[in-house]
């Protein structure tokens, strides 16, 4: 019975320093272990690292700190500055940042996120205040200002992963307020420029129509001008054929040849009845009226 007990007793000893010397890092997270508060270290005396997994720590002296290592983010505070003319803004941004040094961002924050944010938000504070002093406030509502934004993002990024372990990742403007005049002078100098610009296209619209409606004349004219000369030479080819035919035709048999270029006469001429002739019976006009013979012999 005694024996008994000492194996139980050494089993739920066995299972505690088990459980104080195992620990799970969940995918996502990056761990440190503290031994009687400080970092442990590699064989290289480099703080060690834990990633995604299961491992072992020295149970009762050391302890397990977790940090997220996704990409994070979080919103400003409102806070003023000073454009380039004096004016004074309201700016809320918001920041995408993750932990780059875990043992830097530690030893810097305590590992504490809300600590590290206040930290990088006074940096990009002093930064944008820096860079709005350079621009206008119509500057800050137009396409310049993803370029102010890159430059604040490229001057913090490398000042902040140096001091606090964390690496900047994006800022955007959340709010510009501008104060109520500064804004209708901005928004009429942008509906100017607005205006300007689509004058500007329906100028260039215009010209370019000109352009195709002079391209589409010329070509009409040459078009004409092809059709006509095309047609006028097959005119002539018909008129030389019928020439011809109606040369073939009066050598062949001549007098049928006039008896028939008379009915086309006759025929055209007293086409309407209304159309009077004035002219001698005896004329050469009305030879086959009085010959009729003469075409059947």
């Amino acid at each position: 019975m005694k024996y008994l007990k000492l194996i139980l007793a050494l089993l739920v000893i066995l299972l505690f320093f088990l459980n104080t010397s195992l620990f799970t890092i969940q995918e996502g997270q990056k761990g440190l272990v503290l031994v009687m508060g400080k970092l442990s270290m590699d064989t290289k005396q480099q703080p060690k690292i834990y990633g995604p997994g299961l491992h072992v720590k020295w149970p009762l002296i050391s302890a397990v700190k977790k940090f997220d290592a996704r990409v994070q983010g979080f919103a400003s505070g409102e806070f003023s500055a000073l454009t380039a003319k004096q004016t004074s803004i309201e700016i809320e941004y918001y920041v995408k940042w993750k932990i780059a040094d875990l043992a830097l961002y530690y030893q810097r924050t305590s590992g504490l996120n809300e600590r590290a944010e206040s930290l990088m938000e006074q940096k990009i504070n002093d930064e944008l205040r820096a860079q709005i002093g350079k621009h206008t406030s119509s500057d800050l509502i137009s396409e310049a200002r993803q370029e102010m934004l890159l430059g604040v993002l490229s001057n913090t990024r490398e000042a902040l992963r140096q001091e606090y372990g964390v690496e900047i990742l994006d800022i955007q403007l959340q709010a510009v307020k501008l104060p109520t005049r500064v804004l209708e002078s901005v928004f009429k100098r942008m509906a100017a420029e607005r205006t300007q610009f689509a004058n500007n296209k329906r100028a260039e619209g215009t010209k370019v129509a000109e352009s195709i409606r002079a391209s589409a004349d010329q070509q009409v004219v040459i078009i004409k001008a092809q059709a006509l000369q095309e047609a006028a030479v097959l005119k002539a080819k018909g008129e030389e054929k019928a020439a011809k035919i109606y040369a073939d035709s009066y050598g062949k048999d001549a007098k049928f040849y006039n008896f028939y270029r008379s009915l086309q006469a006759y025929r055209q001429s007293f086409k309407n009845k209304e159309d009077i002739l004035v002219i001698s019976p005896k004329s050469q006009f009305f030879d086959y009226f009085d010959h009729a013979q003469d075409v059947k012999s």
